[in-house]
């Protein structure tokens, strides 16, 4: 194993992170079980795991209850003209409103991500090349855009690198 490897796992176990190393299936029941679990993790997965949990959890009818859909082209062109993110690939995100009907959409989910985490943390995770971010039952606190009411409701996104966010209600693992 190369030592260098072993100095950014010792970093991360250091700083209070676990890392897992397991057989694809054992780690797709690990994140099977925390979305069931209602606990909130994030997990840096192959892309063969992501895609597995992919299969297992983005059925037609829940793509269809989220109203997942791809980003178009011109919300593509916004996001990269205005937040600088660059080539977010095959990214797609489940609109909803606030109370007044304000839509909420992947251009405004993307710069809420770079108020809180800077853009080059957000451009990172789409420059991934063999990895994939999941983010399993977060606990999103984003307002309106327009009318800066708080939102209701969890956010659903999925993409390449971006493996999206789960939760266990409905139930996503078949």
């Amino acid at each position: 194993m190369d030592h260098s490897l072993l100095t950014h796992i010792e970093a991360a176990v250091g700083s209070g992170k676990v890392v897992v190393s397991a057989e694809d299936d054992a780690v797709v029941a690990l994140v099977q079980e925390t979305i069931k679990s209602g606990r909130t993790a994030s997990f840096y997965l192959s892309r063969a795991q992501a895609r597995t949990l992919r299969e297992l959890h983005w059925t037609p009818e829940l793509v269809r209850d989220s109203r997942l859909e791809q980003v178009s082209g011109e919300e593509k062109a916004r996001i990269e003209s205005e937040l600088g993110i660059a080539d977010i690939g095959s990214f797609r995100f489940g609109r909803f409103a606030c109370k007044q009907g304000h839509e909420f959409s992947a251009f405004d989910f993307l710069r809420h991500g770079i108020r809180e985490h800077g853009r080059a943390a957000v451009q990172a995770i789409f420059d991934l090349k063999d990895v994939a971010f999941l983010r399993v039952n977060p606990h999103f606190a984003v307002n309106c855009a327009t009318c800066d009411q708080p939102m209701e409701g969890g956010i659903t996104y999925e993409g390449d690198t971006y493996a999206g966010c789960s939760y266990p209600d409905p139930p996503v693992c078949r």
